[in-house]
């Protein structure tokens, strides 16, 4: 069993993109720059804010990149609420670890800001120990600094911990960070995308998840 589990935000926890995709589009629009359909930001999403502007913002300079990027982050802040949800029977998952005394905790590439402002918004009962989003200076996912820094400072060890996620990029910086991986395959990456990059686990609904991370002696969530 796993004691201390590490879930990635975007696609694993939480339904975000509604509002992402409106973002990006205003954004784009105020620099007079093609916008794009729904499906196509999904496949932009997860290597943080600035590689998102920059693949929305094709052949396009540094410059107008970065002004791209500085107007999503403006419309963002107004837009994350815009159809994000919290996954059907994450909340329960999440409750149920809490009363098992799992330490949990959150690694984002979204920015920090908008990685603790959407966590405490969606789960108001504040149940992970640490939440760690984007932050200058520090590298990001699949860069395996931010999982070194939460079992840090969480006191935990990489055999008892895991990170969860529905993006390649997660699995990669577990590997990087030596501790074990779940694919989850409801957020932006699909099956074969995941399964190229040999996750430890695969959970193809929250309830294989729920098996995954609940030991044979202990009664079902749900």
């Amino acid at each position: 069993m796993y004691s201390h589990i590490i879930f990635d935000l975007d696609g694993t926890l939480i339904q975000s993109l509604p509002g992402i995709a409106t973002a990006l589009n205003d954004a784009l629009a105020e620099h007079q720059l093609p916008t794009h359909s729904t499906d196509a930001i999904r496949t932009f999403i997860g290597d943080g804010a600035y590689t998102l502007c920059a693949r929305a913002a094709t052949e396009q300079s540094e410059d107008t990149i970065e002004r791209v990027h500085q107007s999503f982050l403006k419309e963002y802040s107004k837009a994350w609420r815009n159809g994000t949800i919290v996954f059907e029977g994450i909340q329960e998952l999440i409750g149920s670890l809490k009363s098992m005394e799992c330490t949990l905790s959150v690694l984002s590439n979204k920015p920090h800001s908008f990685t603790t402002e959407m966590v405490d918004y969606f789960f108001p009962d504040k149940p992970f120990d640490l939440v760690l989003g984007q932050r200058e200076g520090v590298a990001k996912k699949p860069d395996p600094s931010g999982v070194h820094e939460i079992l840090g400072e969480l006191e935990q060890t990489s055999n008892n911990s895991v990170l969860v996620g529905d993006a390649t990029i997660d699995i990669v910086t577990a590997r990087n960070a030596g501790i074990s991986s779940i694919a989850v395959i409801w957020g932006y990456h699909g099956l074969d995308q995941l399964t190229s990059v040999s996750p430890k686990h695969i959970a193809k609904s929250i309830d294989q998840l729920i098996e995954i991370l609940t030991p044979k002696n202990v009664p079902a969530f749900r």
